[in-house]
């Protein structure tokens, strides 16, 4: 039986040390519902996506952007809905 599906809000993001603008993220966290913490890994975080038990994403002023994932060079990497090439947009979007 599929686990059901969740919709997650991210509110922090772990950076990795790298000078590839694609290779940035290294975990995502948020609160679930219930006031319980969650953290996932970008490679759990694709996994959950592709799979379709889980949607991420953050909220800003004006909309709600939605996370997806991005192949590039053989690698998959998390981006918002909103970019075309990388990820300095979710990245952007957190700092403020």
């Amino acid at each position: 039986m599929a686990r059901p599906y969740r919709r997650r809000a991210v509110s922090s993001i772990n950076r990795a040390y790298s000078t590839d603008p694609l290779d940035r993220i290294e975990t995502i966290r948020g609160v679930n519902s219930d006031h319980t913490r969650w953290q996932l890994s970008q490679a759990a975080a694709i996994a959950a996506i592709e799979a379709g038990t889980d949607e991420f994403f953050v909220k800003t002023a004006d909309r709600v952007v939605k996370l997806t994932v991005l192949t590039h060079g053989g690698q998959k990497y998390l981006k918002t809905e909103r970019e075309k090439t990388h990820p300095d947009d979710l990245l952007t979007l957190l700092a403020g």
